[in-house]
């Protein structure tokens, strides 16, 4: 038989109730780690295939295609223009280097091209362009050793004897890149209320499409309001701090509409219609958020 002393109990009680704590903890931090798990997974892929090496048929140049993400999320391509690939030497080479944050790529603007003849470092095959985000120049490029002009676009050449094959290889990095650009910039609540609708304005600020085309400006107006400018209505996205909800007010030929909002941060940014609880609005990730059951991202 034991016997469990006053203190010991005490101590016990101490672990139970840290225990309870902490799982909320654990829980809300999990998405965050499932979406590093993403992450990583998709650029070991990426970091792992695309290096290789191709021929420009009318230069009679190798260039030599090197990609990489290090553990602060900066990519750096590296393509390097040279007569002999397997020459340690670097004399006779040209290195173009482009550095830049994966956050700062549109995941939604990742286009593929098909190119018909060699134009230099760019072969026959298909073209892959990354774009950044409202197309900031964001990308710096180095020649050699010397610092070139910033840019709001990069280029990876697929020659043709990597697509020419069943399972698309152009295909399957445009995949990737966008599952590890979306991982890295997932949008999760705090425990700041105030944080929280920060982040509402920030992500919500800017010019926006979605896959059907549908345009969409906003404008800080005031800290609590943005001005929605869409095709077929005026619309006001307020804060007011007296009752802690947001309000949507829609100004068109049918006349004035308001929606109240309040914010629910279980885990996720969302705001709820106090009215029709199917109606909500969710931040996704840092450029791109859902309203009216679409998905609008930064152009």
């Amino acid at each position: 038989m034991s016997i469990r002393t006053g203190n010991q109990s005490s101590q016990m009680n101490r672990i139970v109730v840290s225990l309870t704590l902490l799982l909320p903890i654990l829980s809300f931090a999990q998405p965050n780690a499932e979406d590093e798990v993403i992450f990583k997974s998709a650029v070991d892929w990426l970091n792992r295939k695309l290096n290789y090496i191709y021929h420009d048929g009318a230069a009679d140049k190798w260039w030599v295609n090197k990609f990489y993400v290090n553990e602060n999320k900066y990519v750096t391509i590296k393509n390097t223009l040279t007569a002999n690939p397997r020459s340690v030497s670097i004399r006779d080479k040209t290195f173009h280097a482009r550095t830049f944050q994966i956050e700062d790529i549109n995941p939604y603007q990742i286009s593929i091209t098909n190119i018909e003849r060699n134009q230099g470092r760019i072969v026959k095959g298909k073209l892959m362009e990354l774009k950044t985000v409202n197309l900031k120049k964001s990308i710096h490029h180095r020649i050699n050793d010397r610092t070139g002009t910033d840019v709001s676009f990069v280029q990876i050449s697929f020659p043709t004897f990597m697509t020419d094959s069943i399972a698309d290889y152009a295909e399957t990095v445009q995949a990737k890149l966008k599952e590890a650009i979306i991982a890295a910039t997932k949008v999760y609540a705090s425990s700041s209320f105030l944080e929280n609708k920060a982040k509402i304005f920030e992500v919500m600020e800017g010019s926006f499409t979605n896959a059907e085309g549908d345009d969409l400006q906003t404008a800080r107006k005031f800290d609590n309001v943005l001005s929605i400018s869409k095709n077929d209505s005026e619309n006001y996205f307020v804060y007011t701090p007296a009752d802690q909800l947001f309000y949507l007010t829609s100004i068109s030929n049918n006349g004035v509409a308001i929606k109240k909002y309040r914010l629910n941060t279980d885990n996720r940014i969302i705001l709820e219609n106090l009215e029709n609880e199917e109606d909500i609005i969710s931040l996704e990730t840092t450029n791109s958020f859902n309203f009216n059951g679409k998905l609008y991202y930064k152009k």
